[in-house]
This record gives C-alpha cells, sequence and structure tokens, in this order.
C-alpha cells in the first residue's frame, strides 16, 4: 500500500510540473503557453499546442477577434496569473476562433 501511494505522490509531482491539456470535443482545459498579437485580435496556445478536436485547421493557434473585449482582457489577466483555463473554439480554416474563456476557480 506505501509503494502505490508513493508512486502515486511522484506522478502527481511529476506532473504538477509539467504543461498539460484535457482536450474535448470542443473544448481544450490546460494553461496558456504562449500569446501574441495580430491584426485581428491576439492569438494564444494552451500547454503542448492542443486545441479542441472540432479545430481541424493546420496551426496550433486559436484567435480571440478584437471586437471581443472582454473576452481578450480575461485571457490576459489568466496569462499573467499563471491560471489554469478552459477555451471553447471552434473551426475548419485560418485559426481555430474562441467562442468563450473560462478561468479555472482554484
Amino acid at each position: 500500500m506505501k509503494i502505490v501511494k508513493y508512486t502515486f505522490t511522484l506522478f502527481i509531482l511529476i506532473l504538477s510540473t509539467k504543461s498539460y491539456a484535457v482536450v474535448g470535443p470542443t473544448t481544450v482545459t490546460g494553461k496558456i503557453t504562449n500569446i501574441t498579437s495580430i491584426n485581428s485580435g491576439i492569438l494564444v496556445r494552451i500547454a503542448a499546442d492542443e486545441v479542441p478536436e472540432s479545430c481541424t485547421t493546420t496551426t496550433k493557434w486559436m484567435e480571440i477577434k478584437q471586437e471581443k473585449t472582454a473576452m481578450i482582457s480575461l485571457t490576459l489577466a489568466a496569462w499573467t496569473l499563471n491560471k489554469e483555463v478552459t477555451v471553447y473554439a471552434s473551426g475548419s480554416s485560418g485559426y481555430c476562433q474562441v467562442n468563450q474563456v473560462h478561468p479555472s476557480s482554484s
């Protein structure tokens, strides 16, 4: 039983030092690992360049359009605070389009 406990603890410690993501059909959850700006808004990357399964674009960047100012503000705050987020997005051409950003409550 102690071996299982120590193995689990070691696994958690290793996992906590890595950037990981949970990918779903229209969501990806993880920490923002890269961010940049373009003329039409900002681009973000989550964990190891993960995107939702519904994003069939060739790029791993997800775009938040410039007119979505509240979403951009929330994304910048989460990135600055190194918070985990869940991003809801979709897209099949160009950049994957972000529809919602939900910060982790922890």
